[in-house]
């Protein structure tokens, strides 16, 4: 009966492995079934010789199947933990010899041979159930209570072969054993359900416990990661992965490693692959496919063998790894499974609290005052934007009604908003005013909504207040800004009507707002071309772009009167929630245009003036070149004259004892000579007149006075055919001029007059005060208005024919026959009158007469009183020099002459041919140095130049000018600054001497 028992706890245990091997084919489960097959052979043959006695052979063959046992578990052993490779072929090699003796001899066996062949079983079996004990220690749960019982039957099994091989004496023991061993390998292969889920209970008590010591704050993937440690830890797993899916569709692993493998995110079709693999996965058996996702996690982790199983809800997998084969691994993943649904939970907690704690940060963090509210306005949550808004600190509002945010007699506001929000409504930016602690109000935007219960029934009030003051004074800046905009502002919508436009648009098109709103654009337009502009604006708005000011063609707006006008539009779109509103700026162009039509007709009148000054420009060239050829004339007959009688004065001197008559006729030469330099001395200073280029020492003085000292000198001129007449104003204002050229110009015009009145006439000389006002002077050009002094010279002579008038005023112009005149007399008060800021006319008739008339500006100065002017101190004699005068002259010759002039008249020179020796000079000599006497112009370094740098060095020494071209010391108006002194080329000697005695003199009296 006991064999039948064992025979039927084996058997059941070898069909219930071979059923799992079937549905699953794994080399583990056929290695179990091989082991159970080897000894339920052997109870099988018990029951067998119950009832006859089998054949020697067939006792031998299933006597070596048993003793094979011990090497098939070590052997299964081996695939789930490392034993060394010499105890496996020790036992192959003890199995091998034990079943060639049982098989030749044939049980029972001789004692000197069975003893050997069961001790080897006994040590092979210990073994093997040593090493699932030690299996059995690092791992937890069902595990390692089924690895317990499979070592304890693999020991006891190990017994019984030794009490089987002793015979008969201890066959009862070893079927008691055998017993005892078939329920430890049933404990161990097949247990209960429910034993394995209370087996498993301790671990998942430890896991769970382990869970829930998690800190508070944790985040998902550090609960994930303290989950996978805690299961490797006590389920001894090598290595424990979760998979989670991210949000962007992509799954990524969580493991307790430290880090997690790095590599490409995997995809959601990579996950699919893996879970579709039922059972153990051999990641590096290549042969097999593994998945991508079991062969990557296998090698960053050192592992080989992968279980996988779906995380239900939040569709990611829970994955086993090992380095090699395991047993009884069903029930630890549906262990760990189980409770990585607790573990998901928990990270779902902890993503909720993350998130409803980053939400109370953005809350807090808030500029907007965020509250919440019961049904009735009781406070219930305060932020830091309501405490910065409203000052209350939270603990000061909590519990109160919101309606203390309200000034007086505004509480109603509150009560409607809360009735509103209470029938489900939402409140958006509802405008209303709060009141601050200081009692101060506050204008702001409040946006209420319903909390709601799961079953949707409002249960609170979610408030977010927000200060809308500086958004007010915004709009108020932009609408001040709208409306001082200096053109005219209007926005359009899809429609085509006018929904917003400032006072410059009222103003500009005669229209009040509340006409123009609502109304079409074209309104704006005129007729003739509103349907143009309708299909315009159409294709503006079907892609509507910035228009810059003045982008586009000329415009014409209409007004409400019906008036026209041009104009200039910018435009530009905004997009809005009314959709796109098209901005236009309209600019009145009107006096843009007439000023473009002043313009071009100012550019013709300037292009007919260009022409003219063109044409003035040929004419003075003209007159230039009969400038040219009449100086040209006359000084070459003046050098002719010197030419000639210097020649005769050459011979006269070269004879050794010249005649007498010859001698009176070279003083005569000399006297030709003279004469001829002195009219050359009158042509320079008529040319530097007329150019304004004279040297003019200016003083205030009276007409009337120039007109008396020259009227004598002008009757002797005139002749005694001439009857002069003069008119002169006794209360004539004074002028500003040099009355040298004041009485050239009369000398002048009194000549003109006397040569147009060869028979006889009669010459007026007229003056008076005038005032010019805008309209005369435009007939003076460069003549300001106000008070000037009029001078009138008219003759009664042949008078000239309009052609010839024009030109009066030409340079060498003249209608005199040959060598009657140089033509310069008219140019030349052209030029005196100009350079003292007055004007000249001419009006003449032919058969009437000739007026010219001369207006100076009037000064008011007084005219200083004449003095009496004694004579002054003579020059010293020669031989008896006194002063030290420092001579500076480029012309080689001009500086010898002027030179032995002054030392004759007793004064020593210091010669210098120029700027630089001339300051070495004044560096040099020992002695003082009374006077400088320098020409103007002079190459290198000006006469202006000389004297400052002199000057520097010798601060006491006055200056004297010579120069017959002075420009270089004048002022801009042609007169000589104050202090500054100068002798005009060409000088006589006396001339010169008179002059640098008269500065010494004053230098002296200084």
């Amino acid at each position: 009966m006991a064999t039948l028992v064992v025979t039927a706890l084996y058997a059941v245990i070898f069909l219930w492995v071979s059923a799992g091997y079937l549905r699953r084919r794994d080399p583990l489960l056929r290695d179990v079934m091989l082991i159970f097959a080897s000894v339920a052979s052997f109870f099988a043959l018990g029951v067998v010789r119950l009832v006859a006695e089998p054949p020697a052979v067939v006792r031998g063959l299933v006597a070596a199947c048993v003793l094979g046992q011990p090497f098939l578990t070590l052997r299964l052993v081996s695939r789930v933990r490392r034993v060394p490779r010499w105890a496996q072929g020790g036992a192959a090699a003890a199995w091998a010899a034990s079943a060639v003796v049982v098989v030749l001899l044939g049980p029972p066996l001789p004692a000197r041979y069975g003893l050997p062949v069961v001790a080897a079983a006994f040590v092979v079996e210990v073994a093997a159930a040593v090493l699932l004990a030690a299996e059995a220690r690092r791992r937890g749960g069902a595990a390692r209570m089924r690895l317990a019982c499979a070592a304890i039957g693999t020991a006891l099994f190990g017994v019984v072969l030794v009490a089987a091989g002793a015979g008969r004496a201890l066959h009862e023991v070893a079927l008691v054993l055998a017993v005892i061993s078939a329920l430890m390998y049933m404990s161990a292969f097949v247990p209960p359900r429910p034993v394995r889920r209370r087996w498993s209970s301790g671990a998942a008590y430890a896991l769970i416990r382990r869970m829930l010591a998690a800190p508070a704050d944790a985040t998902a993937e550090d609960i994930w990661r303290d989950y996978c440690r805690a299961a490797r830890d006590i389920l001894g797993i090598d290595a424990v992965l979760v998979l989670v899916r991210e949000p962007d569709g992509t799954v990524k692993p969580v493991c307790d490693l430290g880090s997690e493998p790095r590599g490409e995110p995997y995809a959601e079709e990579d996950l699919r692959l893996l879970l579709a693999r039922a059972g153990l996965i051999d990641a590096l058996a290549g042969w097999s496919d593994p998945p991508r996702i079991a062969v990557d996690l296998a090698r960053a982790t050192g592992t080989r063998y992968v279980c996988a199983t779906a995380l239900e809800g939040s569709g990611g997998a829970l994955l086993l790894l090992r380095r090699h084969r395991t047993l009884f691994a069903d029930d630890d993943m549906a262990l760990v499974a189980e409770l990585a649904g607790q573990a998901g939970a928990l990270a779902h907690r902890a993503d909720v609290l993350a998130e409803r704690e980053r939400l109370a940060v953005i809350v807090e963090a808030s500029d907007d005052a965020v509250m919440s509210k019961t049904l009735d306005g009781t406070i219930t949550s305060w932020n830091g934007g309501a405490r910065r808004l409203f000052g209350y600190a939270a603990a000061e509002v909590l519990g109160r009604r919101a309606h203390m945010l309200f000034p007086a007699g505004q509480e109603g506001v509150e009560d409607d908003v809360l009735a509103r929000v209470a029938r489900g409504e939402r409140v958006s930016q509802l405008e209303v005013e709060n009141r601050r602690k200081d009692d101060s109000v506050v204008p702001v935007s409040l946006t209420s909504s319903p909390i709601t219960d799961a079953a949707g029934r409002p249960t609170g009030v979610a408030c977010i207040t927000r200060d809308v003051g500086e958004r007010q004074r915004a709009e108020a800046m932009f609408r001040g800004l709208l409306e001082g905009a200096p053109d005219a502002i209007l926005g359009v919508g899809e429609d085509g009507r006018i929904v917003l436009l400032n006072a410059e648009a009222e103003r500009m098109f005669g229209y009040r707002r509340d006409e123009l709103l609502g109304q079409s654009i074209e309104v704006l337009v005129p007729g003739s071309v509103r349907a143009q502009h309708t299909r315009m604006r159409h294709d503006y708005f079907a892609d509507p772009q910035r228009r810059p000011m003045g982008g586009g063609t000329a415009l014409t707006a209409l007004r409400k009167d019906g008036s026209e006008f041009p104009t200039e539009i910018s435009l530009s779109a905004l997009r809005t929630d009314q959709g796109v509103i098209v901005s236009a700026s309209v600019r009145d162009v009107t006096e843009r245009v007439q000023a473009q039509a002043e313009r071009e007709r100012l550019a013709a009148q300037a292009e007919r003036d260009a022409l003219d000054r063109r044409m003035q420009h040929t004419r003075r060239l003209e007159s230039l070149g009969q400038l040219a050829g009449g100086v040209a004339h006359d000084f070459n007959n003046i050098l002719a004259v010197v030419a000639s009688y210097t020649e005769l004065l050459t011979e006269t001197l070269d004879e050794p004892q010249p005649d007498p008559a010859d001698l009176a006729a070279a003083r005569n030469d000399l006297a030709q000579i003279g004469r001829a330099i002195e009219r050359a001395t009158r042509l320079t200073k008529q040319l530097l007149a007329f150019g304004r280029r004279e040297i003019t020492q200016t003083q205030v003085l009276s007409v009337n006075h120039i007109v008396g000292d020259v009227e004598q000198l002008l009757r002797r001129t005139l002749g005694e055919h001439i009857h002069l007449i003069t008119h002169l104003d006794r209360d004539l204002w004074p002028v500003c001029a040099d009355p040298g050229q004041i009485e050239q110009v009369l000398v002048n015009l009194a000549v003109n007059a006397r040569d147009a009145m060869p028979a006889g006439g009669t010459l007026s000389i007229d003056t008076g005060n005038t005032h010019l006002d805008e309209d005369d002077v435009a007939e003076y050009p460069d003549v300001s208005a106000g008070r000037y002094v009029r001078v009138r010279v008219s003759d009664t002579g042949t008078g000239m024919p309009p052609e010839v008038a024009e030109r009066a005023f030409e340079p060498f112009f003249t209608t005199k026959p040959q060598g009657a005149g140089t033509g310069l007399g008219l140019a030349t008060v052209y030029g005196i009158a100009a350079s003292a800021g007055g004007h000249v006319r001419l009006h003449s008739e032919p058969g009437i007469g000739t007026t010219v008339t001369l207006v100076l500006p009037a000064t008011d100065a007084a005219v200083p009183a004449p003095g009496d002017t004694g004579p002054g101190e003579a020059a010293p004699e020669p031989g008896s020099p006194r002063e030290t005068i420092l001579l500076v002259e480029d012309e080689d010759a001009l500086r010898e002459a002027t030179g032995r002039a002054l030392t004759r008249a007793g004064y020593r020179v210091l010669s210098a041919s120029g700027g630089a020796v001339a300051l070495r000079l004044a560096e040099e000599h020992p002695g003082p140095i009374h006077l400088l006497l320098t020409d103007v112009m002079m190459p290198v370094m000006m006469g202006n130049e000389v004297a400052a740098r002199v000057q520097r060095i010798r601060p006491e020494t006055p200056v004297l000018y010579m120069s017959g071209y002075a420009q270089p010391v004048l002022t801009e108006n042609g007169t000589l600054p104050e202090g500054v002194v100068i002798i005009e080329k060409p000088f006589t000697r006396q001339a010169l001497l008179d002059r640098v005695r008269a500065r010494l003199l004053k230098s002296s009296d200084l």
